[in-house]
């Protein structure tokens, strides 16, 4: 798929990461690009899968795709999204690729959360492990705490816009231990009930990306060659502050020209 088929894949499905990345050269944009589409195509299959085999399978056919473009002579699948990783495997490690891909069983598996601790580590496995190998492809690099926190505000605040869709898959961010302490269990949330409990259990999850975003916000200006990988974080706020009182309701997008005029002023100030 050229670049441009992929800008018009993340122009709809993956709009801030796809703005970030425009502020980086354009040979650095088309790699993050494919990583980007690569990233969608593995995240939505849980979405778009009500069969949990049928998911696994697809998950295994991605992880095979990419161990085979590892091998001594690789092996390119015909989709388009392989053969923009093709182009990455100079810069990017087989299992940094894979990685994003094993963190994405639990979602097929419609497991449960246990903890905040257990939400925590698959933000850190997803998106902040997403951060990661964009600022490889950016040859950047930045303090581990700071990709962790920037990971963790845009992770957080994604899975929080995503709650009616996550609950409807088993995967609501909320740990089980923060349901039972308010008398809620994860079929209920599957079933779109007790609101007001429910309200209750996920705040720890909202909590935990507020001091993401002060951690963010305290490590000061972020450096401009890491803006493309990474500055998408910044707009969390925005998100987080327009979320829904009710947990069920979806999320309201957010217009796009702020959010353009955010991401020019931290490519400018690093703020």
């Amino acid at each position: 798929m050229p670049e441009n088929d992929f800008d018009t894949l993340l122009r709809s499905a993956d709009p801030d990461r796809r703005l970030a990345a425009l502020f980086a050269p354009p040979d650095v944009r088309q790699r993050l690009f494919a990583l980007y589409a690569f990233n969608q195509e593995i995240g939505k299959i849980a979405e778009a899968t009500s069969e949990g085999m049928i998911g696994e399978m697809k998950l295994t056919w991605w992880r095979e795709a990419v161990a085979d473009l590892y091998l001594s002579e690789p092996k390119i699948r015909r989709h388009a999204v392989t053969e923009g990783l093709a182009g990455l495997t100079d810069r990017l490690a087989e299992p940094d690729l894979t990685a994003l891909i094993a963190a994405r069983y639990d979602d097929i598996g419609a497991r449960p959360f246990a903890s905040l601790d257990d939400v925590l580590a698959y933000v850190d496995a997803t998106a902040g492990q997403l951060m990661q190998l964009a600022l490889t492809l950016c040859e950047a690099e930045l303090d581990a705490d700071v990709v962790r926190a920037a990971g963790r505000a845009w992770g957080l605040t994604g899975l929080l816009r995503a709650f009616p869709v996550r609950a409807k898959i088993g995967r609501a961010p909320v740990g089980g231990d923060d349901l039972g302490r308010v008398g809620a269990t994860p079929a209920m949330l599957a079933q779109g009930l007790g609101e007001e409990k429910v309200a209750e259990a996920i705040k720890p999850v909202r909590d935990a990306a507020e001091s993401a975003l002060t951690d963010l916000d305290t490590a000061g200006p972020l450096p401009a060659e890491t803006v493309p990988a990474l500055g998408y974080a910044r707009l969390a706020r925005g998100y987080l502050d327009r979320l829904p009182g009710k947990p069920y309701q979806l999320a309201p997008e957010r217009p796009l020209l702020p959010r353009q005029l955010r991401l020019t002023w931290l490519s400018l100030t690093g703020r």
